[in-house]
C-alpha cells in the first residue's frame, strides 16, 4: 500500500523540531527546495509553502538568488503552570534537548520563614536542594527546594544527587501530591540567580513559589522557588 504523502504543515513541523534542537546556526543557509523536496519526496511547491510559513514566523530569512537562511529566532515553549507534570515531564514532552543540573544540597541553618512553611519545628534538618535548567544547552530556570529530612530518610546521601525533586518525591512513597500556596510575581533576579541565567542587565523573571502537599495526610514535603527566564517561555495558566 502506498504511503501517504507528506504534507506541508507537516515538514514545517518537522523542521521547527529541528530548529529546536539546534540542528542549524545562525545565519545558517537552509537547505535548497530541491534539496529539501528530494528528502521529503514532495514538489518544491510544498517545500516552498513550508518555506513560506517559517518566514512568516520569522524563523527564516531569504536572499534573493542566495536562498533561505535560519534567523536564530528562538522560540518561546508553552509552559503549563496548573497541571501535575514535574518540570522534567513537560520538556519531554516538548521534545526539547533538556538537562538538569544540581549544583547545591546542603543543610541550611534555621529560616524562620521557610520553616514555617513547611510547618517544621526549629530543630528540623532542612535541605536546601537548587538545581540549573539547561534547554537546548542554555539556562532556562533555577528551581530551589527545602526538604525536611525526616521525611526523606536518605536525603543526607541522595541530595547531591537529585535532579528532578518532584520525580525523587514519589520515589519514596508519597504518589498523590498537590500543590499549595502558589504564587506567581514578576521581579528581578538576585544576582546569583542572575548570573546563573545569564541574563544581561536588568531584565525581571517570572518568580513561581509554592507547597507540595501529599494527601490525604496533609503533610508538607516541599517548599519550592522556581525562576523562570521571561524570554524563554509562554506561560499558560
Amino acid at each position: 500500500m502506498k504511503s501517504k504523502p507528506v504534507t506541508w504543515e507537516e515538514i514545517t513541523d518537522t523542521l521547527i523540531k529541528e530548529i529546536r534542537q539546534n540542528q542549524y546556526g545562525k545565519d545558517e543557509k537552509m537547505p535548497s527546495e530541491n534539496d529539501m523536496a528530494a528528502r521529503f519526496g514532495v514538489s518544491r511547491a510544498e517545500i516552498r509553502r513550508a518555506y513560506g510559513r517559517l518566514k512568516e514566523l520569522g524563523y527564516i530569512y531569504s536572499m534573493q538568488g542566495y536562498g533561505s537562511f535560519f534567523s536564530g529566532k528562538k522560540e518561546k515553549l508553552p509552559l503549563q503552570m496548573n497541571d501535575s507534570l514535574s518540570f522534567t515531564e513537560k520538556m519531554k514532552n516538548l521534545d526539547v534537548l533538556y538537562e538538569s543540573k544540581n549544583i547545591e544540597a546542603r543543610i541550611i541553618k534555621y529560616n524562620s520563614l521557610i520553616y514555617d512553611m513547611l510547618e517544621a519545628p526549629p530543630d528540623t534538618v532542612v535541605y536546601k536542594i537548587l538545581r540549573l535548567r539547561m534547554i537546548n544547552g542554555e539556562p532556562a530556570a533555577i528551581h530551589t527546594s527545602y526538604l525536611p529530612q525526616n521525611y526523606f530518610p536518605k536525603l543526607h546521601q541522595d541530595a547531591s544527587k537529585i535532579i528532578s525533586v518532584y520525580e525523587y518525591i514519589r520515589s519514596c512513597g508519597y504518589e498523590n501530591l498537590v500543590s499549595d500556596k502558589i504564587q506567581l510575581s514578576l521581579s528581578p533576579p538576585g544576582r546569583k540567580e542572575r548570573d546563573l541565567l545569564k541574563i544581561p542587565g536588568y531584565e525581571s523573571c517570572l518568580v513561581l513559589s509554592e507547597i507540595c502537599i501529599s494527601r490525604p495526610s496533609g503533610t508538607i514535603l516541599e517548599v519550592a522557588r522556581t525562576v523562570y527566564r521571561s524570554d524563554r517561555f509562554i506561560f499558560q495558566l
